[in-house]
């Protein structure tokens, strides 16, 4: 059986020139790097769809847990058969809308018993976060707002970069005309609404809002581009307190 030969060039064996290597090294690595590129464009945006989908969850859960909290709010004055005078039990809303204390009717009956309360929604602007506070208080009646027991301010999200509360004193303020919202008040009784409003940041764009504060960047803008506002509005349909009956 004849053997074959591979073609030859004068005296050397037919191969791939250094020229021809170099355009398949060069294609090589173009696909290289758009795939790459594309591995790398992908896994930034499902970083970016995790953490918003993150930041959407955080705030929806704090706007929830302050409309189960303030649903349970009581406001003076509270009659009850043993007392010979009401007991008056203030709303408040301080610091311009960012701080929010008021006394509900709170408590597991199963183990402690329900009983007065008070509560703390307060936005940290230093550490652009949410806290919250349940204590009580040996003088729950004259001066709900002094606590005697509690863990103190309790991180409840993070990457708040703002929280904005309008009370809405009487039902008359929210029509054309009304007075309108107030974001300072002491109250004796409940308001006839509260609107809530928290503006938020995800992971990466906290830590790059940080950087650029840190090097006396205007944020005005990145702020406007990345932000996202979440917002509620509670009713408090008993207003002026429980009557003895």
């Amino acid at each position: 059986m004849k053997k074959t030969e591979t073609p030859a060039v004068g005296n050397l064996r037919a191969a791939f020139t250094l020229i021809e290597v170099l355009v398949a090294m060069t294609v090589l690595a173009v696909m290289v790097l758009m795939v790459a590129n594309i591995f790398q464009s992908s896994s930034a945006a499902w970083n970016i769809g995790t953490q918003k989908a993150d930041m959407n969850t955080a705030a929806r859960a704090a706007l929830d847990f302050m409309a189960r909290e303030l649903a349970s709010a009581v406001a003076g004055p509270v009659e009850a058969a043993s007392l010979t005078t009401p007991i008056n039990i203030p709303f408040r809303l301080s610091d311009g809308g960012t701080k929010l204390m008021f006394v509900a009717l709170s408590g597991d009956p199963a183990v402690n018993g329900r009983a007065l309360r008070g509560h703390c929604f307060q936005h940290d602007d230093g550490e652009k976060t949410l806290k919250y506070e349940c204590f009580t208080n040996n003088d729950v009646y004259h001066n709900p707002f002094l606590p005697s027991s509690g863990s103190g301010l309790q991180l409840l999200i993070t990457n708040v970069l703002s929280l904005n509360m309008y009370a809405f004193t009487n039902a008359s303020d929210l029509e054309p005309g009304g007075v309108g919202s107030v974001v300072n008040c002491d109250l004796d009784k409940l308001p006839a609404c509260l609107d809530v409003a928290i503006i938020m940041l995800s992971d990466d764009d906290m830590r790059r809002y940080w950087d650029m504060k840190n090097h006396n960047v205007s944020t005005t803008n990145f702020v406007d581009r990345n932000s996202k506002v979440y917002s509620t509005r509670v009713s408090f349909p008993n207003r002026v307190g429980y009557g003895a009956r």
